[in-house]
């Protein structure tokens, strides 16, 4: 009986089968869509859980004045101190130093993440000594621990213990190898060294981190960190109050910097949820035609019962064709998972694989029975109905067509929102890559590099003498894209200030000059640029300052810092107008520009500004890389595209709008298939009305209006459901960005319209070829 059951099931499919092949693609990309998404957030969240007591260790960080809602991960080492005697909850600290250094070793190098610690990180975190000594942990030595992944990797069987190598520029030698961190971690580190402790308030060069004992109520832990104000510390600290951060949250809390995420956490969630209403889609797709066809075999069931055929092997028949396309979708959809795991790992940057194929699989199981349980409604009301109606074929004008018409209103709410968020995304997106900053960005660079005995005046000569090169400026300046600000200082009193405010602002200082600005492109709201008749503490704010200091007309007035009861004033000259080169969603902050001449102190640490001819960015690049390994092999070298540089902030909506563009097209192409498929199905169910309706002098224009009647009425109630709700979350997305695109009225009307389109093509090909065959070869075969 189950063979015959299926036999009839492959031949139903068999004869519905373009319907049948979208369902499954429908179901397949859903479900890839789905998995993949959920198994990234599963990763994503489970960064740094391999440590023991995980859940009790916390990051301490501070608030910065300088902007509001930033947190530093750098922490004076005084501060340890300060929080082991007055925070009686922690049991562990530790103060480490991570940057990436070049490790060279003969012809090979890399970049690798090295972290600078002490004995306190190494009984904190189980670090294992597996060869050597713990020498590398002497302060000031020249010894380091290399990890035994490293060691594999670089020096295969060979001892790696006593191994000279070059470690950003310096000679070390390789004294231990200690165990390795999982990859999976923010802080995956190859090589371990001595920390250098600075006793002083104003060093912030640590990142601390604490363990709490275990029976600590951490909400009341909070309350006493967030507390502690370093700036009553000491005055001149740019750090303010603290606060603390799980380890296992350092991933999305801003504690990386932008190159090395690929995409917001928020966003994977929202591409989980596009792949959740993917399947949605499909399922209300196929269920609503399978319901339909069912109603069509209505005289079949009839008969069916007539030969003896009961409820419950109506049941069974019709629930075998339900499952078949299910499982089919399913294994479809663990092909495509096969096919995009490598570049899903790649886009993810997952480094540890887990049990992929068993969460896929539970996902799957959990799609099959709940959209089984939901088809069970409408199948227990088939196969409810009388004989004769079956045999008749009569259906309850109350309910006739509710189902299917709910179903593909459905289809078009989700295809109608996915649509109108990716094109709302795409103008935004646009809007941020292509709007005035304020500030030029196009083709221009910036070069850093810090050489040993060498001369950043000779590199800049050779740098413009490049062909690709057009212009360059003295190594006197910092880039406002990416470094901006180097120092901030804490403004204590500015003109017209309020005597019983006692308010301070921390203002960022920029090295600048005529040149300066030209290069960049900036715009005088007031005053005069600075110059070479500009005397000392001469400064030009921007706008965000002078709003801030509650000034209409900024020229002449003055602001001053204190320190040790000595007050630096800075007179204001001119007012450049605010230009962005912070995240689209971080506000402008305070800057001041003096004249370079008045930190030459920080020349050793400038970059050299350039501006290259369009398309030639590859070929500096790799010239000026070419140049460095000649010169300064040893040296470390940061080189920039300003406008690559602010593209990455847009990492995340680039990623979001790919993969939501490729959804969408998969939902639209699945309510285009199920328009068509259900006028296909109607057209035969309602061959004999229009036959009928053709005899008593309809023309094919009267049928075709009722058909376009029908289906322009679901259009319109899905549009009415789906563009406020639509709306709603792409304004409150577009708000959380300072410069902003528009939602104009005809984004509405063009894809109002297209969608109107698809189904008036749909529509007229198949009721076109209904409303034309011969009224009496139709009532003769019905």
């Amino acid at each position: 009986m189950i063979r015959h059951y299926f036999k009839i099931a492959f031949r139903n499919l068999q004869k519905y089968k373009t319907q049948s092949i979208i369902s499954v693609i429908g179901l397949a990309v859903g479900i890839t869509c789905f998995t993949l998404a959920t198994l990234w957030i599963r990763y994503e969240m489970t960064y740094d859980t391999f440590h023991r007591k995980a859940d009790n260790i916390y990051m301490v960080r501070a608030q910065l004045k300088s902007a509001t809602g930033v947190l530093s991960n750098s922490l004076p080492y005084p501060a340890m101190e300060y929080l082991k005697k007055n925070l009686p909850e922690i049991e562990d600290i530790c103060g480490i130093s991570p940057i990436r250094r070049k490790l060279q070793f003969n012809d090979r190098s890399e970049n690798l993440l090295t972290v600078e610690v002490d004995s306190a990180f190494i009984n904190m975190f189980d670090i294992r000594l597996l060869k050597g000594n713990v020498n590398f942990l002497k302060e000031r030595g020249k010894e380091i621990a290399i990890t035994e992944s490293l060691a594999k990797s670089w020096f295969g069987e060979e001892d790696s213990l006593g191994k000279e190598v070059e470690l950003g520029g310096r000679l070390c030698r390789i004294c231990a190898v200690v165990s390795d961190w999982s990859q999976h971690s923010n802080l995956a580190y190859s090589i371990l060294l001595p920390i250098r402790h600075y006793p002083d308030w104003l060093s912030e060069t640590e990142q601390i981190f604490i363990r709490i004992r275990s029976n600590t109520d951490i909400e009341s832990f909070q309350k006493r960190v967030s507390a502690i104000n370093l700036f009553k510390q000491e005055k001149e600290s740019s750090l303010g109050q603290l606060a603390i951060t799980p380890i296992t949250s350092l991933r999305y809390s801003d504690y990386l910097n932008r190159d090395e995420i690929v995409i917001s956490f928020n966003y994977i969630r929202y591409f989980a949820i596009a792949g959740a209403l993917v399947i949605l889609c499909s399922l209300f797709n196929y269920l609503t035609l399978f319901i339909s066809r069912l109603r069509m075999r209505g005289r079949e069931m009839g008969l069916r019962k007539v030969c003896g055929a009961t409820d419950h092997s109506l049941f069974a028949l019709f629930s075998i064709e339900y499952l078949l396309v299910l499982i089919a979708g399913s294994a479809t959809g663990m092909v495509l998972i096969e096919l995009c795991l490598s570049r899903f790992i790649e886009l993810a940057q997952i480094s540890e694989t887990t049990s992929l194929y068993s969460e896929a699989m539970i996902y799957i199981i959990a799609v099959i029975i709940l959209s089984f349980i939901i088809s069970q409604i409408p199948l227990y009301y088939l196969r409810k109905r009388t004989l004769q109606n079956n045999i008749q074929n009569k259906k309850e004008t109350a309910q006739r067509g509710i189902f299917r018409k709910s179903g593909l209103v459905m289809q078009l709410i989700i295809s109608l929102g996915f649509i109108f968020c990716t094109a709302v995304m795409m103008k935004q997106l646009y809007y941020l890559k292509n709007t005035d900053l304020g500030m030029e960005r196009h083709n221009l660079a910036n070069v850093a590099i810090w050489m040993k005995g060498g001369d950043i005046n000779e590199w800049n000569t050779k740098i413009a003498g490049l062909p690709m090169v057009t212009e360059t400026l003295p190594p006197h300046y910092f880039p406002i894209i990416p470094t901006g600000p180097m120092m901030y200082t804490e403004i204590n009193g500015w003109d017209g200030q309020n005597k019983t405010n006692d308010e301070t602002y921390s203002v960022g200082i920029m090295p600048s000059g005529e040149d300066f600005f030209k290069y960049y492109g900036l715009h005088l709201s007031e005053g005069e640029w600075l110059s070479d008749k500009s005397i000392t503490n001469d400064v030009i704010i921007n706008e965000t300052a002078a709003l801030k200091f509650g000034w209409k007309s900024a020229v002449g007035k003055k602001f001053y810092s204190e320190y040790d009861g000595q007050k630096t004033f800075y007179h204001v000259i001119g007012v450049v107008k605010d230009f962005s080169h912070l995240p689209p969603t971080v506000a402008p902050q305070p800057i001041a520009f003096v004249r370079a001449e008045e930190q030459q102190y920080l020349w050793g640490r400038a970059s050299i500004l350039f501006k290259f001819k369009e398309g030639s960015w590859k070929a500096c690049l790799d010239t000026i890389q070419k140049m460095q390994n000649e010169d300064f092999p040893s040296s470390f070298m940061r080189l920039y595209n300003e406008e690559e540089e602010y593209n990455k902030y847009l990492r995340s909506e680039d990623a979001l709008m790919t993969l939501l563009g490729i959804v969408s097209l998969v939902c639209i192409i699945i309510s285009i298939f199920g328009i068509f498929s259900q006028v296909t199905l109607s057209c035969e169910q309602r061959r004999k009305e229009i036959a009928i309706r053709k005899v008593n002098g309809a023309t094919i224009k009267n049928i075709l209006q009722m058909f376009f009647k029908e289906y322009f009425i679901l259009l319109f109630i899905a549009a009415i459901i789906a563009f406020p709700i639509s709306h709603i979350i792409m304004q409150t997305w577009i708000e959380s960005y300072i410069r902003q695109t528009t939602i104009p009225a005809w984004m509405y009307v063009a894809i109002f319209t297209g969608i109107a389109g698809v189904i008036v093509i749909s529509i007229f090909s198949r009721v076109w070829s209904a409303a034309r065959q011969n009224p009496a070869e139709v009532v003769k075969t019905e």
